[in-house]
C-alpha cells in the first residue's frame, strides 16, 4: 500500500491507497496535530497507532509519498514515513511531473499542496475550474481551458483573521467558529465577528469567483466554471457561497498518490 501525508501548518494529514490497482481513492484517511519539536518516532509512531484504531484490515505498507508546506517538519516526517515504509519516501517538489503547466514567474516557488490539488482535480473537473484551498491559509488556484495552472491567490484563513482580530483589538474576545446562527447583521458581537469572519470570506471568494470568470470564459462561446473545494473550512465557507462547489477533503491526499503513480510508480 501506499501511504500519503500532507503536511500543513495546522495538521498532518495522512492517507492509505492501494497501490496494486494504482488507486486514487483512499483506503483511510486521518490527520494529527503538527508540532514542530515531534520526533520522526513520534510521528511514526502515532500514524500507526491510529491506522490500527481505525483501519480494520491488515495492511502493508510498501511506499510513501508526501507534500509539505512546512519545511521545519518535513525532515521527521519524512523519516517517520521511511520508517513506516520500509523504503525511502517520494517528496513532492519542483521537476516533477505533473501532467498540467505551469504557467507562472517561478513554478519552483509554487506550495506542494497547491501542485497536488491541481493533479487530483484534473482527474475529477473538466477545466477551466477554480481550486479553493480553506486551511490556515485560503487559497485559490485558477485553472485555464488548457488545463494549465495560471496563477493563484492567497489571504488569511478564518482562524488566522480570528486570532489577528482579537490581538489587536481590546474589546473583542474570540468567538467560535461554527456554522450556527450567522446573520448578515449581528445583533450583538458574537454574531458580528462571526459574520464578518465567516460570511466576509465566502463574500470574497463568491467576488473572485464572478471576476475570475468574466476573465476566462468567452462569452461569444462560454463554458462552465468548475468550482472545487477542500481544506478544514471548505464546508463552513462554501455553504454560505452563492456558488455552488463539489467538495473533496481528501483532495490534496489523492494529489500526492497521483503524482507518485506518475513519477515512480510503473
Amino acid at each position: 500500500m501506499l501511504l500519503t501525508i500532507d503536511i500543513g501548518n495546522t495538521s498532518v494529514s495522512f492517507a492509505l491507497f492501494d497501490t496494486d490497482a494504482r488507486s486514487e481513492t483512499p483506503l483511510f484517511t486521518s490527520k494529527l496535530s503538527v508540532q514542530k519539536n515531534r520526533s520522526s518516532d513520534e510521528y511514526a509512531a502515532l500514524i500507526k497507532n491510529i491506522i490500527d484504531l481505525r483501519f480494520d484490515s491488515d495492511y502493508s505498507i510498501d511506499c510513501a509519498a508526501v507534500s509539505s508546506v512546512v519545511p521545519s517538519v518535513t525532515d521527521n516526517v519524512l523519516k517517520a514515513a521511511e520508517i513506516l515504509s520500509s523504503s525511502k519516501p517520494y517528496l513532492i517538489g519542483p521537476g516533477i511531473k505533473t501532467g498540467f503547466k505551469i504557467n507562472i514567474n517561478d513554478p519552483a516557488c509554487l506550495g506542494a499542496d497547491i501542485v497536488a490539488n491541481t493533479a487530483a482535480a484534473l482527474n475529477i473537473c473538466t477545466a477551466p475550474f477554480i481550486i479553493f484551498d480553506a486551511g490556515t491559509a485560503n487559497t485559490i488556484t485558477v485553472i485555464d481551458s488548457s488545463c494549465s495552472l495560471i496563477g493563484t491567490i492567497i489571504m488569511p484563513g478564518i482562524r488566522i483573521s480570528s486570532s489577528s482580530l482579537h490581538d489587536n483589538t481590546e474589546l473583542l474576545d474570540t468567538v467560535p467558529i461554527s456554522s450556527e446562527n450567522i446573520p448578515l447583521i449581528g445583533k450583538n458581537t458574537d454574531e458580528s465577528v462571526r459574520s464578518g469572519l465567516i460570511l466576509g470570506c465566502s463574500m470574497m471568494i463568491d467576488g473572485f469567483i464572478r471576476n475570475i470568470r468574466e476573465s476566462l470564459i468567452n462569452k461569444d462561446h462560454p463554458v462552465k466554471l468548475g468550482l472545487i473545494a477542500t481544506g478544514g473550512y471548505a464546508k463552513l465557507i462554501t455553504t454560505n457561497c452563492r456558488n455552488k462547489f463539489i467538495i473533496d477533503d481528501s483532495l490534496t491526499l489523492r494529489g500526492i498518490a497521483s503524482l507518485y503513480y506518475k513519477n515512480i510508480r510503473k
